[in-house]
């Protein structure tokens, strides 16, 4: 493990929708760029509507980013068939990636036409058969849209994966450090056994809540630990931890 490896999370840019805000979403590329992550990773809801258009102009959003990100699909992109246009311009639905200190897996949780989110028994089997035979000495990540666990000031619980007991069982027992996902427009994060669970908000959607910015996360890992810091757009960064108040 180098010194310091920085991970950008963006999370639901939600091109198409009503208000999206645009200039944020150029600002936080922006931003990641001048960061220079050695990872950039997006949990979905690229689109609104999983139309065309949509995925074009996300496409394009970016490919402004120095560092090509790595992409799973949300709920919004699946409307519409849009999962065959998500492989159109983003590729592979499932996501891996390997270098000299994370092992990475990312994974479409998403059912066309649904908000919720389901995983399955035979993706669950190649979770947790993928990351357990993952090299020890690597960060070992797990990436997807939904969320696992309930979040505060999300509003009325729903949309979390109907299979999320068993998906966090494998994914602990496969001895998982970081889980990376979307969704609520909250940015949070749990710990789980020797487990962060790690959710960025939305640098696009108008739905921000409260009093909420638009914002992303950057995760600094480093051999005697790692740090979660919430990056409001336009505004400096400052530690994530559960219990914090956001505003």
């Amino acid at each position: 493990m180098k010194e310091k490896y920085t991970i950008a999370h963006i999370s639901d840019v939600h091109v198409g929708e009503g208000g999206f805000r645009q200039d944020q979403v150029i600002k936080s590329v922006q931003e990641i760029n001048e960061l220079s992550p050695d990872l950039v990773v997006v949990t979905g809801d690229l689109t609104y509507n999983g139309l065309d258009n949509e995925f074009k102009l996300a496409k394009r959003l970016l490919n402004r980013l120095n560092k090509k990100p790595l992409v799973v699909m949300g709920n919004h992109d699946a409307r519409n068939v849009g999962y065959l246009l998500f492989e159109k311009y983003f590729g592979e639905r499932m996501v891996e990636y390997e270098d000299d200190d994370v092992f990475l897996i990312g994974i479409d949780s998403t059912q066309p036409d649904i908000d919720g989110g389901h995983v399955g028994r035979e993706e669950q089997s190649y979770i947790e058969r993928t990351l357990s035979n993952a090299p020890k000495n690597k960060v070992k990540i797990f990436m997807l849209h939904h969320h696992l666990l309930p979040i505060p000031m999300a509003g009325r619980e729903q949309n979390i994966l109907d299979d999320a007991g068993e998906v966090l069982k494998n994914i602990v027992n496969a001895g998982v450090d970081l889980v990376l996902c979307g969704h609520r427009h909250i940015p949070w994060t749990w710990k789980v056994e020797n487990m962060y669970i790690i959710h960025s908000g939305t640098v696009g959607s108008p739905r921000t809540k409260q009093l909420q910015k638009h914002s992303y996360v950057v995760i600094e890992i480093k051999q005697n630990g790692l740090t979660v810091n919430l990056k409001p757009v336009g505004l400096p960064e400052r530690r994530l931890r559960a219990g914090d108040d956001l505003y």
